[in-house]
Formats: structure tokens, C-alpha cells, sequence
């Protein structure tokens, strides 16, 4: 074990000591402290005129939506709203741009928008009248189309239902906005935490041959096998740290500037999970998704390692890895085909995202169903554990006939 520590720490800082893992990283944080700053920047213009500050809106809107926390959204609130956009004058063009919008019914705009969501189109224009079932059967409606439209079965239909069952009823409303910023940015931090990995681990092995200095590692007496771990230990370590280095950031600008109330609330709540029947609360979906995350970081730093060592360079490595993760963002499998879109779904390119993590298809093992959150994760470290594995004989066949 001590000649293995030794190992480690002189490959972790042999990584460490390239500068291009300190500029990546730099570069990923600081992606991420102007994503949240470039939300709250700038003016907000209507036919061409400044009405108003982003960062003044915000200041406004968190205070009412602040103002509404611990409300049920039940019949007395859902009156109020809809007394509340009734005072706003029919008029052409942006009716939040009248005074009576401003003055009343601002301050019911979380709501109004939640209901708009629900029913899948606006109430102010269709005349409906608040009516707490109605709402709720809405919601209800909208979830049996999105399942069909998924092609589940009727097995995880009936899964989702017992969930469904499991929440309570109606929601009580609690200003969330600083978990909702989280994981709105989960999917852009998982794609830079996915390029670093590609980018500082492409030439952990590979820079090894190009500097002729493989042979003299096989003539080692731990050669053949402990290098090979010490180095995919090392790169595991780096990946992970920087992961972990990356989502601290994330998660603290956004509880910092927006606020970190609200861990309770339903994730319902969330407007992207508004028809998710899990029984979770939006702190534990943020808890999920950042610790699939940091599991991600470590099953991609194999992936990325193993396969430059079967690939031969550093280069080639890369750009692979990162044509990959650009086609998970823009390759989407119709739903159709159920099972190929599934496993898609469920790679790390595509995975790191609130449809991935938190995707209504099910996994049915033993006439048991399982979310994706719960199985994908085991099938990470088992696949994880199978190409490292595999990867040693890659490792120890080219040293052997490489040259």
C-alpha cells in the first residue's frame, strides 16, 4: 500500500502540475459565475424602450414571491389571483406593462404562471373561473398525455399513480428560487464538468508512449499493474475534486444571490417538474441530481482515460469525447422508440440534465420499478468498474507489444 500511495501521489501531481487543468478549471468556474451574474444584468426593454432592470425585476419578484411563501394553493388563493388579473384593462400588445398589472396583479405571478402551466394555456384569455379541482384534474389530464406520449407502460402508469398519491394536496407554495437556479444550471455545469474531464484526462496514459517513456515503466517491478491503478486513481481524484470544486460554486452563487429558503417545497413546484410524481422536495432533488453528478465526473475520468489508452493519443481522445458530448446535446431519439431512447437518455452526455435525472421512464427489474435516479447510478459503477478492469489489459498488451 505505501509503494502504491507513492505512486498515486506522483501521478496526481504530475496531472496537477500541467497548466491546462488549472486554466480549464479557472475557465469552467468562471463560465459559471457569469452565467449567474448575466441572469441579473442588463435593462428589460419593451417596443424599444427601458422599462426596467433585470436586477430591479428580481428585487420585486422574489419580494412577492416571498410574500406568498406558505400559502396553499388552494380555492382562497386561486380567487384571489384571478381577482387580481381581472383588474387588468383588455388592451392590445403586453397587458404586464399596465399600471393595473403592476399594481395588482404582480404580485400573484408565481401563482398565475404555475396555473397557466397546469391548464396549458393562459386563464386571464380563456375566461376560466378559479376552481381548485379543476386546476388539480388539469394537472392530472396533463400528466396522463405526457405518460402516453412517453410510451410507458402500463405497469410504471400504475407506478406513477401510487407516487402521485403519495403527495399532498393542494401544494403549499414556498418561495424557492435559489434550488430552482440550481437545477435550471445542473445541465450547463454537467457539460463543462464532462468537456474538463475530456480535457485534463485525454493524455494521462498517452503522454506516456509519446515521451518513450512506457518501456522504462514495464521494466518496473510494479509496472504492469500498479501504475496502471496508481494513474487511473490519480485522474478518478482530479476529476472528482474538480467536479466537486465546480458544483460548490454552482450551488453557492445561486443560495448567495437568490436566496436559500424553500428546501421543503414540492418539487412540483418547480415549473420544469410541475408534472413529476415523485414525492420529493426541491432541496432533495438538488441533493440527487449534484450527487449523480459528482458520480458522473468519476465513471466519465474513466471512460475518458480507458479510452486513450485504447485509442493511442491524447488528441484523438479528445475530440472524440467532446464530438460525443455535442451530440447529446443535440441527438434526440424519438420517444417511439422506447428502449434506444432510454439508453441514450442515460449516458453521461445526455444523463446530466433535470429531463435526464428526473425522466418519467422507468426502469422494471423483477417486476419492480425503479426511477433512472435510483438504477442509473448502479450501472455507472458496475460499467465503470468493468472498462477499468478492461482497461488494463489494453494497458499491459501495448506495453508488452507496442514497440
Amino acid at each position: 500500500m505505501k509503494i502504491f500511495m507513492t505512486l498515486y501521489q506522483y501521478e496526481l501531481k504530475k496531472i496537477l502540475n500541467r497548466k491546462l487543468v488549472w486554466i480549464a478549471l479557472l475557465v469552467c468556474i468562471g463560465c459559471i459565475a457569469i452565467a449567474k451574474a448575466a441572469n441579473l444584468s442588463g435593462n428589460y426593454y419593451v417596443d424599444g424602450e427601458v422599462v426596467d432592470t433585470h436586477y430591479h425585476m428580481f428585487q420585486v419578484d422574489s419580494a412577492y414571491s416571498r410574500a406568498l411563501s406558505g400559502r396553499v394553493v388552494g380555492q382562497e388563493l386561486l380567487e384571489e389571483v384571478m381577482e387580481a388579473y381581472g383588474k387588468i384593462p383588455i388592451t392590445e400588445g403586453r397587458y404586464s406593462v399596465t399600471e393595473e398589472y403592476q399594481k395588482y396583479a404582480r404580485p400573484y405571478s408565481e401563482i398565475f404562471n404555475l396555473i397557466w402551466d397546469w391548464r396549458r394555456s393562459n386563464p386571464l384569455y380563456d375566461g376560466w373561473n378559479a376552481d381548485e379541482k379543476d386546476l388539480y384534474d388539469a394537472r392530472a389530464s396533463w400528466q396522463e398525455e405526457t405518460w402516453t406520449s412517453l410510451f410507458l407502460s402500463e405497469t410504471e402508469k400504475e407506478f406513477w399513480q401510487e407516487k402521485e398519491a403519495q403527495i399532498e394536496k393542494p401544494f403549499t407554495y414556498f418561495y424557492h428560487d435559489g434550488y430552482g437556479v440550481i437545477i435550471k444550471d445542473f445541465e450547463t455545469v454537467g457539460i463543462l464538468m464532462l468537456l474538463l474531464t475530456a480535457v485534463c484526462l485525454s493524455g494521462v496514459f498517452p503522454d506516456e508512449h509519446v515521451r518513450r517513456t512506457d518501456q522504462m515503466i514495464l521494466s518496473s517491478a510494479k509496472g504492469k499493474y500498479m501504475v496502471y491503478w496508481a494513474k487511473l486513481s490519480a485522474g478518478i481524484s482530479v476529476s472528482f475534486i474538480c467536479a466537486a470544486v465546480m458544483g460548490v460554486v454552482a450551488v453557492t452563487a445561486a443560495l448567495v444571490i437568490y436566496g436559500a429558503e424553500g428546501f421543503r417545497t414540492a418539487v412540483q413546484m418547480y415549473r420544469s417538474l410541475d408534472d413529476y410524481s415523485y414525492p420529493l422536495s426541491i432541496g432533495q432533488a438538488c441533493i440527487i441530481a449534484y450527487g449523480i453528478f459528482l458520480l458522473t465526473a468519476v465513471f466519465m475520468s474513466v471512460l475518458v482515460m480507458v479510452g486513450s489508452e485504447l485509442l493511442r493519443g491524447s488528441i484523438a481522445t479528445l475530440a472524440l469525447s467532446t464530438g460525443v458530448i455535442i451530440a447529446g446535446q443535440m441527438i434526440r431519439i424519438p420517444s417511439q422508440y422506447r428502449i434506444a431512447a432510454q439508453i441514450w437518455q442515460s449516458l453521461p452526455m445526455s444523463f446530466l440534465s433535470c429531463s435526464g435525472v428526473f425522466s418519467q421512464r422507468l426502469v422494471v427489474v423483477g417486476g419492480h420499478c425503479f426511477t433512472v435516479w435510483q438504477i442509473v447510478p448502479i450501472l455507472y459503477v458496475l460499467c465503470g468498474t468493468a472498462v477499468a478492469v478492461g482497461g488494463l489489459r489494453i494497458y499491459r498488451r501495448y506495453q508488452v507489444s507496442g514497440r
